[in-house]
């Protein structure tokens, strides 16, 4: 039997809910990056930005797509919304993101486009090429249909310089990033965790993309349908160390598309991981645009899932982490899949579906949803419910399996 569908959870193939998002949160930093204000920027560095507003400002109006798109680049995306919401430095991050913005743009060539960065530029994010550019270039110039750098006097096009190859395909148009310019990864809300450093855990590179790819094959295997959201939600998995007994994983609402995860023998753990951090990266962006809980943020809350008291919508994140990450377990099971054969998975099930289980208790005691919350809530129970039906008996729970938080 077929599991309930429902946008932001299992959506039809159809669905254009996570696509709606995407965009309207892409238009919301467009429109910071145009008209936010200057405060904390020195006067050499705001006359340039507001020139280079000037500059862009037909780009935007002719090709918004092209804008948007570059918009959307985690390494444009991140910073602009972590400015919005006065997270961090203007003065180190916009001289930062503006040359990955020239970067994106250059993707779409444009006949009348002449757009002057003129500052110094440390490094360039090259997606075209899946590549960080370390410059040390004077300025910055987009061309009709390319990026120029000025090196030592030199025009110098992006391509023909130098860089290391940080994204690496994992499956699914995930990649698993060696790169990262969120300004938010030392912020830490994990009692458990003391940011998110990039880091191999003594693992090698090839180790940790065959691991994600394994991981990344078993969703697409088990859950097409959520397969299939994976890169539009989180298309970067980095890395933060190696956790051989417990798993831990995490993201930011003001970095959408970025993933930060520890390496895991189990590719079921690490499947679970990718699933929850997918979908935290969905409800990110719904809660920077329209909260679904009136008391998200004022009403706090023993976790169902941390050691530790959670506001509202710290629950909310979990159980539509979690939910599919159930419905992972249900169809594996139904599928007679050879790792739902192992001594932990059965308990790890029972573990989800009781976390589960609490946290919907909790949302219904607390929550007051606003009408986009009240059908989000109204999907999880129906799907949470149709899981609970088809679960079998608890196991032994003397078998413990691994933890992810």
């Amino acid at each position: 039997m077929s599991l309930p569908r429902a946008p932001l959870l299992l959506p039809e193939e159809a669905d254009t809910t996570l696509r709606t998002l995407k965009r309207r949160v892409r238009v919301r930093a467009l429109r910071w990056l145009m008209s936010g204000p200057l405060d904390g920027l020195s006067t050499p560095l705001a006359r340039r930005l507001l020139t280079l507003r000037e500059a862009i400002a037909p780009t935007v109006k002719r090709s918004p797509a092209a804008a948007l798109a570059a918009v959307g680049s985690p390494d444009v995306l991140a910073p602009l919304l972590a400015l919005s919401a006065g997270l961090a430095d203007p003065q180190r991050l916009y001289p930062a993101l503006i040359p990955n913005l020239l970067a994106g743009l250059a993707r779409f060539p444009s006949r009348s486009r002449m757009i002057l960065w003129d500052w110094p530029v440390e490094r360039v994010v090259d997606l075209a090429s899946g590549r960080v550019v370390e410059a040390s270039a004077s300025a910055a110039l987009l061309t009709a249909d390319s990026l120029e750098l000025r090196v030592d006097g030199a025009a110098v096009p992006l391509a023909e310089l130098d860089g290391d190859r940080r994204f690496h395909p994992i499956g699914a148009g995930l990649y698993l990033s060696t790169w990262d310019s969120n300004p938010l990864a030392d912020m830490e809300a994990h009692p458990e965790k003391s940011g998110n450093a990039l880091d191999l855990g003594d693992h090698t590179l090839t180790a940790w993309t065959a691991a994600l790819a394994e991981a990344v094959a078993l969703i697409q295997e088990i859950l097409p349908g959520l397969a299939g959201e994976l890169a539009a939600a989180a298309a970067r998995m980095l890395p933060v160390g190696y956790e051989p007994e417990r798993h831990f994983s995490a993201s930011y609402r003001e970095a959408p598309g970025l993933a930060y995860l520890t390496l895991h023998p189990d590719p079921v753990t690490l499947a679970e991981a990718i699933i929850h951090e997918t979908q935290h990266n969905k409800i990110n962006r719904l809660m920077l645009l329209a909260p679904p809980l009136t008391n998200g943020q004022t009403t706090w809350t023993p976790s169902p899932v941390r050691p530790d008291l959670r506001p509202l919508d710290g629950v909310l994140l979990a159980v539509h982490a979690f939910i599919p990450v159930a419905a992972l377990h249900d169809r594996m099971a139904a599928a007679d899949h050879p790792l739902s054969k192992t001594g932990r998975f059965p308990v790890r099930r029972h573990e989800v579906l009781s976390s589960n289980a609490r946290g919907m208790a909790v949302l219904a005691d607390k929550a007051e949803p606003t009408e986009a919350g009240a059908r989000l809530l109204r999907d999880l129970k129906a799907l949470h419910e149709v899981l609970q039906e088809r679960a079998p008996e608890p196991p032994d729970l003397s078998l413990e399996g691994p933890s992810v938080g």
